[in-house]
């Protein structure tokens, strides 16, 4: 598969995600990041880039799979990270995802505690919990076996995901942003 081929499928991912997002209904109203929809397809971006096209894949085909259901995986997420319904997907597999990309921001945040907030640690394993559990059983095995390999291999998704999102918001890398983060401390 090209990078292009790849580049679109990512793209359709974070369109299908995007209406999903701003069809959210909030107890207060429109929510402030749904009016930013360019921080929502970055901070998307970011999140699927590191995934394998098998994952890609299989994800799409949940999120498609869930508008022919009528569901809408994005408020589904939100009311379980609230607990405003219940688990939906007590699965094994969700918690080692948790436990592994748990560990390896732990890493990347000690590393880069200017750029990754070592006190965002809870609602990161709160938001990935609750993502998960909207996942298909299929795009959960394939997204565990690549973390496992991943983790095997001594890579790290979570910083692999900062990195690209520093390059996004116009740094060289993770390490030139902490670098920037601390020069302006001082």
């Amino acid at each position: 598969m090209s990078a292009d081929t790849r580049q679109q499928l990512i793209e359709e991912i974070i369109g299908q995600e995007l209406e999903m997002f701003l069809a959210v209904k909030n107890r207060g109203g429109t929510a402030s990041c749904q009016e930013q929809p360019d921080s929502f397809r970055i901070m998307r971006h970011m999140t699927h880039a590191v995934m394998p096209i098998e994952y890609l894949e299989s994800y799409l085909g949940d999120l498609k799979q869930a508008v022919l259901d009528n569901r809408n995986l994005m408020t589904e997420k939100y009311a379980l990270m609230e607990g405003l319904i219940p688990v939906q997907n007590d699965s094994q597999a969700i918690t080692e995802l948790v436990q592994i990309e748990s560990d390896w921001r732990k890493e990347v945040s000690a590393q880069f505690p200017l750029s990754v907030h070592p006190d965002g640690h809870e609602s990161f394993c709160s938001y990935l919990n609750g993502e998960l559990q909207t996942y298909s059983p299929k795009t959960l095995i394939i997204y565990l076996n690549y973390a496992r390999k991943t983790q095997y291999k001594g890579g790290n998704l979570v910083r692999d995901r900062y990195e690209i999102l520093m390059r996004k918001l116009g740094y060289e890398s993770l390490a030139h942003c902490e670098e920037s983060l601390a020069g302006s401390k001082k």
